[in-house]
């Protein structure tokens, strides 16, 4: 049985200005048993954001490239639904 792990991973600490940027992202990776052969998937999740005075928030960030991907697959499937409707002979 393959083995999954899932995790948020902490990028290097970038200093922009007055502000240091943290990257995080999230990682799934799957093993397969006996193989050094295996899958990683990163995927943008938010970015820490520290002032100079101290303050630090969180922004997160929406992974557009994936919602697309998302949509064009919803909108071929729905495509081939129709396209096979109109053209069954019933």
């Amino acid at each position: 049985m393959p083995t999954i792990e899932r995790e948020i991973r902490t990028g290097e600490t970038m200093q922009v200005g007055n502000f240091q940027i943290t990257p995080k992202t999230n990682v799934l990776k799957i093993q397969l048993p006996g193989h050094r052969a295996g899958l990683i998937w990163n995927r943008p999740k938010a970015v820490t954001v520290r002032t100079s005075n101290g303050q630090e928030s969180t922004l997160p960030v929406r992974d557009v490239t994936r919602l697309v991907i998302w949509s064009m697959l919803a909108g071929g499937l729905l495509g081939a639904i129709l396209i096979g409707r109109m053209y069954r002979n019933d």
